[in-house]
């Protein structure tokens, strides 16, 4: 299935979260933090994670990076992206992210 992480992060009031970035208060993007996450990840649960995960993260990073608005996601990936959000992420950020892989845009 093709996603779009290419969008901001809002709070539960519908406001933008921002972020400091070279001085300057930007929106935080969710491909970015995505990216970031997936590019670091080597715990998952509170165990490293294997190999074949090390490169799905990999995987994911380098393809949400190149092309955040149209990212090809298997099934499986989108399990493992939900599982590593769920970890990573508030639970605000988490429900954005798992709207966005499910379809139900928000």
């Amino acid at each position: 299935m093709k996603v779009n992480f290419k969008k901001e992060f809002v709070d539960c009031f519908g406001k933008t979260i921002t972020e400091k970035k070279n001085g300057k208060e930007t929106a935080l993007q969710i491909w970015e933090s995505l990216a970031r996450n997936l590019f670091n990840l080597s715990i998952l649960g509170g165990t490293p994670i294997s190999q074949d995960e090390k490169y799905t993260a990999y995987s994911l990073s380098m393809r949400i990076a190149g092309n955040p608005s149209e990212v090809e996601v298997s099934t499986e990936e989108a399990s493992f992206l939900k599982r590593v959000c769920a970890e990573q992420l508030s639970a605000g950020a988490y429900g954005i992210v798992a709207d966005i892989v499910e379809g139900k845009e928000c």
